[in-house]
């Protein structure tokens, strides 16, 4: 079978597709599933370059991947609740389910999860016990752009921040993947969304329909959210760039309101005013991904097509490098889904 894997640490140009041996037969808790679509993610790329954080260790040669979105041809012996030929996802988030909080049903703070990792192949190993059945009358781009960005928004969001409909949600890169997921849920809950994109990826956020749509290079993001919301600010602010965002965050930030945060693409290094922090009242919350609860609630959203990732480019498997390529340079507008046909 095909499949795309790294050798070494470095640019996309490690990235080879290869055939490789099939996977063995599904152990009596797994499904083997053909993989029809996934995407490109930014954890990838960090694998790829040698991030040098535990959580994105990988023994070498790997196949690189999240996103599962393909359709079961062997079920394991002791799975129940799946069949050959069922269509499905998976929670890249897999707890170990016995450390200190998940046995105390705490399992999104598990300090021994690890995080689904292949997907860039024909055929993958799936656990079932994270397997998620999906509808078939959802197009498998939209599938493959589901389990790293919505449910971690799902967590972001709704677990954690707590989102109502009263509230006025800030998503910072509305068209990024993650980023889109925040728009989709805010909007599914009925809350308000202020969104922000740069230049020439502002026509595709508005095609998101956010309530108001913002150049975080150009416009006063700060000042016009505040006369938006007349001198509140945003109750939520969806945080997953960091360094780059984080003093803006804080300004926009409604007295009493929440910062949620899944991410730092742009850096760690975001300064912080304690003070500031103080006098709002605010709240700041860490997020990862996200545990079944979260992923399951989302995913019967994601069948009833009440989600709309945005696709900025579709690549056929040999293409990784480029689709690599891509999410670095910021270039496309959207997830860019890696194709198996």
């Amino acid at each position: 079978m095909r499949a795309a894997r790294i050798h070494s640490h470095g640019g996309p140009e490690v990235l080879t597709v290869e055939d490789v041996p099939e996977p063995a037969p599904p152990g009596p808790d797994q499904l083997l599933v053909r993989q029809r679509a996934s995407s490109a993610n930014h954890r990838d790329a960090w694998i790829r370059r040698g991030h040098p954080h535990p959580a994105y260790h990988v023994d070498l040669p790997s196949v690189l991947g999240i996103d599962v979105c393909g359709d079961v041809v062997a079920v394991g012996a002791e799975v129940e609740g799946f069949a050959e030929g069922d269509r499905v996802t998976a929670n890249p988030y897999m707890e170990c389910g016995t450390c200190f909080d998940c046995r105390r049903g705490r399992p999104q703070y598990c300090d021994r999860f690890a995080v689904y990792n292949g997907a860039h192949a024909e055929l993958v190993l799936v656990p079932a016990r994270w397997a998620i059945r999906v509808d078939r009358s959802v197009p498998v781009e939209t599938v493959a752009c589901f389990p790293n960005a919505y449910i971690t928004a799902w967590e972001m969001l709704v677990d954690k921040a707590g989102i109502t409909p009263d509230d006025t949600v800030f998503v910072w890169a509305g068209t990024s993947g993650l980023g889109n997921a925040g728009i989709d849920i805010g909007r599914l809950v009925g809350a308000e969304v202020i969104a922000t994109a740069r230049g020439e990826k502002l026509e595709a956020l508005r095609s998101l329909k956010p309530d108001l749509a913002l150049d975080h290079h150009t416009d006063d993001v700060v000042a016009t959210t505040l006369e938006h919301t007349d001198g509140r600010g945003a109750s939520i602010v969806f945080e997953h760039i960091g360094q780059a965002t984080w003093e803006r965050s804080l300004a926009l930030l409604a007295p009493g309101g929440t910062i949620v945060t899944a991410g730092a693409t742009s850096g760690d290094d975001g300064r912080f005013d304690v003070t500031y922090q103080f006098v709002k009242q605010a709240r700041v919350l860490g997020s990862r991904l996200g545990d079944m609860d979260d992923a399951l609630a989302a995913a019967k959203q994601l069948s009833a097509g009440r989600f709309h990732p945005l696709v900025g480019a579709r690549l056929p498997l040999e293409e990784i490098g480029e689709a690599h390529r891509l999410l670095e340079t910021g270039d496309v507008a959207g997830k860019i889904v890696v194709t198996f046909d």
